[in-house]
């Protein structure tokens, strides 16, 4: 069964940097395992761990490739791919990632939302099952498999803001703007 799960972000600062060619990287909550998303799935730390453990050698190669907006048979096709997840760790029971934003029709488009200060969804993308438990949660179970993370508008969960990093050719001054305010009640 294809489970996705979403969380709220908007760039909270647009840095221009003097490494290399435009870039725009997203960093930030990508999901949490101490509460129930809006879908009311609960996903165990150590799933979320063993998974990001599983990714870690296609993260390193940039093989872990995210689309814009979830594609309807869960599968990953490249001619839809904005972006590429480079890095997913836990910081406590929160699922932290980097997702580097490619220069795609797909990435154009994600760019310029979150260049108009937009509020985009992260969304974990995965295959396995739930089970409730006695708080009416639905528990993803052992054989939950993660395939990457898609950029949607529904979220499921509002408490992430990922910061948009644009990294540029040299300037001769580096500014950071302020793209939007973060609220921190929001989930991701």
């Amino acid at each position: 069964k294809l489970l996705v799960d979403t969380l709220t972000f908007r760039a909270t600062t647009l840095e221009e940097s003097k490494s290399g060619p435009g870039k725009f990287i997203a960093r930030g909550e990508f999901a949490r395992s101490d509460r129930a998303t809006e879908n009311k799935r609960l996903y165990p730390a150590t799933l979320w761990e063993r998974e990001i453990g599983r990714l870690s050698k296609a993260m390193k190669e940039m093989k872990v490739y995210g689309e814009l907006d979830h594609p309807m048979d869960g599968r990953t096709q490249l001619k839809r791919v904005s972006h590429i997840i480079s890095d997913l760790h836990m910081e406590g029971n929160v699922v932290v990632g980097t997702a580097h934003i490619l220069d795609t029709d797909e990435g154009r488009n994600l760019k310029a939302i979150i260049e108009a200060g937009g509020a985009v969804g992260v969304s974990s993308r995965g295959f396995g099952t739930t089970k409730p438990n006695i708080q009416g949660e639905e528990v993803v179970q052992p054989d939950y498999r993660l395939m990457t993370f898609d950029f949607v508008a529904e979220p499921a969960q509002q408490s992430a803001y990922p910061e948009i990093n644009v990294e540029s050719a040299p300037a001769p001054r580096a500014a950071a703007v302020e793209a939007a305010a973060m609220d921190e009640n929001m989930t991701w």
